[in-house]
């Protein structure tokens, strides 16, 4: 008898990887500049790479988009992590969407809220973010800094309606972003 074939992933070369993540960022920078309908050739070249090497990694620009996604989805979560170990869970609870809204207002890239398209690994990245969220709002509770009634898609939804808001008006200026984000936590203090 015969042992069946195991399909295994070859572990990719250090360039291809160090591509992969070129085209990422340079993807980036471009959909902030122009917008998610900007072209693969735009992206190629402010990688320094081929369209080739693009359409190697990511099958369309909906898989590029969405790895981008997944790559703000995964910096929010280490940030609610590295919260999740304070002392202090309602400050680090303003401090990880401080630290998301200034890199939203760095990148005025606004696909996370826009992009209609699904993704397996984008789906795990926010299902992690999302039940992570939920334990740093729990710890919060607990702390008393947070209102007991605050839900997680309360919270989403404020903030992200705020990101929304200035991304749209093409507000840069990171200290109006900070303001907006203070008053989304302000909202969730408990009421005296």
């Amino acid at each position: 008898m015969v042992p069946e074939a195991v399909e295994t992933e070859a572990p990719r070369r250090a360039d291809a990887v160090r591509n992969r993540e070129r085209v990422i960022a340079a993807a980036q920078e471009v959909f902030a500049e122009q917008g998610v309908e900007a072209g693969i050739p735009e992206i190629a070249e402010r990688a320094g790479v081929g369209k080739g090497t693009v359409y190697r990694n990511f099958e369309s620009k909906d898989d590029l988009v969405a790895a981008v996604l997944t790559l703000r989805m995964t910096q929010l979560d280490d940030d609610i992590l590295a919260a999740l170990e304070s002392e202090d869970p309602g400050a680090a609870f303003g401090e990880v969407l401080r630290k998301a809204a200034a890199r939203a207002s760095d990148l005025a890239f606004p696909a996370g809220i826009y992009w209609p398209g699904k993704n397996p690994e984008l789906d795990d990245a926010k299902a992690r973010v999302k039940r992570h969220m939920a334990r740093l709002v729990a710890a919060a509770k607990r702390a008393g800094a947070i209102r007991k009634d605050a839900k997680v898609d309360e919270i989403w939804a404020l903030f992200g309606g705020v990101c929304r808001t200035l991304a749209d008006a093409g507000e840069k200026d990171p200290k109006v972003w900070r303001r907006h984000t203070d008053l989304v936590v302000d909202a969730f203090r408990p009421r005296r």
